[in-house]
């Protein structure tokens, strides 16, 4: 019974993401960035690809260990902006319950 429970709070726990996810630009794809995954990882290969996180702008705060992920007050509606060659993609970073930062989406 307790293995039930555990299975159906952890399905529920993984809906929201999945629901609420967008799709991605060509170029955050191109990179097999996915809506879901941690935002380290992601971060991870768009650095190696040679994109470069730019600082947030007209964000109150940054979300905790990561500077250059914006985030308005409460740590509600974040994101980061990497650019390469003139180029400028965003992600929506959203966290887990743990505080855990993964990709929502991206423009």
């Amino acid at each position: 019974m307790k293995a039930f429970i555990l299975a159906v709070s952890l399905s529920m726990s993984v809906v929201p993401c999945a629901a609420f996810a967008q799709p991605l630009p060509a170029e955050l794809a191109a990179l097999g960035i996915t809506p879901g995954m941690p935002y380290t990882k992601a971060k991870r290969l768009l650095d190696a690809a040679g994109w470069q996180a730019s600082p947030p702008r007209d964000a109150p705060e940054a979300l905790e260990g990561f500077p250059e992920v914006g985030c308005q007050k409460g740590g509600n509606n974040c994101s980061s902006t990497f650019a390469k060659d003139g180029q400028q993609v965003a992600l929506q970073v959203g966290t887990t319950l743990a505080g855990q930062p993964f990709v929502q989406g991206g423009r």
